[in-house]
């Protein structure tokens, strides 16, 4: 055998043997509650809520919440099916820090796949219409995902997006962050899909107490509207609710209530002859500093009373953007 032919089976063989090594650890891993979801978009909130549907599926859902964090963390699922009525199943597709075009593309993905579905709750702040154009709309891939939640081998796409870093810095958190409430990066689901958190202040830092800028990009209001206008197309109601906001945030960013003022202009303009409902709970519910674990999102039950107020207007008919606030 020459050498070139012993060097190409070594190399074959080694390669095989380190495949066959990694996939153990994954197993292993895996197996002690250890192995953190593939990094299908690399966001901890959304990897580990496809690994959560993979394992927990859901059929007849009728309502989906889709949205950024503040869906996430503002939404109780378990209160808003039961005050709401229904019948069929509700789905939080809520994620960290996506904007209003990506907003779009989790729901131009989703929707099919739940073809019950006859409403959709976004639950929003400022941050959700900060640069729209400087982030790429589709946030994942649509084609992995649905094969990956439809069964197809998980270990296919652990190698698929390797991370073996992310993998092995998670391992001794991802057990703790599946069960726990009281953490930013916390992904212990209810089953509705709702993450609903209590984080003390010693651990949040001040960059996230103190909140970013206000910035409201114009393109983020038109992925909105297209997103309203979807919807209806498809006989989909959707209610956009505008979340309460800390008031020492705003303080520090909007002293004047200038930008919050625009912001809600353009919200209606935005969804005026769309069918949308708007809800400002912002100003309805007047939330007190202490209702907030950082700058925009609620501790968990005023997270269920946001989600309480929501279907009571819901249920009482709120007004669309077209008509006169009452």
């Amino acid at each position: 055998m020459s050498p070139s032919s012993r060097f190409l089976i070594g190399f074959v063989g080694g390669a095989v043997a380190l495949i066959g090594v990694m996939v153990l650890a994954f197993v292993g891993l895996d197996e002690a509650g250890r192995l953190k979801a593939p990094s299908f978009a690399n966001r901890l909130s959304f990897d580990e809520k496809l690994r959560y549907l993979r394992h927990h599926p859901v059929d007849g859902v009728e309502a989906l919440a889709i949205g950024s964090s503040t869906t996430l963390h503002g939404v109780d699922g378990a209160v808003l099916r039961r005050e709401l009525g229904m019948r069929g199943d509700l789905l939080n597709l809520g994620v960290q820090d996506l904007r209003i075009n990506q907003i779009r593309f989790l729901a131009d993905v989703f929707l099919p796949r739940f073809p019950q579905v006859d409403q959709v709750v976004m639950v929003s702040t400022t941050l959700d219409f900060k640069s729209c154009e400087g982030n790429d709309t589709p946030f994942f891939n649509q084609t992995h995902v649905l094969d990956y939640l439809s069964g197809a081998n998980e270990i296919f796409y652990y190698f698929k997006y390797l991370d073996l870093k992310g993998i092995f810095e998670r391992a001794d958190q991802i057990g703790r962050l599946r069960s726990t409430s009281d953490d930013l990066e916390s992904v212990s689901f209810d089953e509705y899909g709702s993450l609903l958190l209590e984080v003390p202040r010693e651990r949040i830092s001040d960059r996230v107490w103190f909140g970013d800028p206000i910035t409201l990009d114009p393109s983020c209001y038109e992925s909105l509207r297209t997103l309203a206008e979807d919807l209806r197309a498809k006989g989909v109601e959707f209610t956009y609710v505008m979340s309460p906001m800390r008031p020492g945030y705003l303080a520090g960013r909007d002293p004047d209530g200038a930008l919050l003022a625009e912001h809600h202009r353009r919200l209606e303009s935005a969804l005026a002859d769309t069918g949308a409902v708007l809800i400002d709970a912002h100003a309805a519910l007047n939330m007190p500093e202490e209702a907030f674990f950082d700058a925009y999102h609620l501790n968990r039950d005023q997270a269920r009373h946001l989600t309480r107020f929501v279907t009571e207007r819901l249920l009482a008919g709120s007004h669309t953007p077209e008509q006169p606030s009452t």
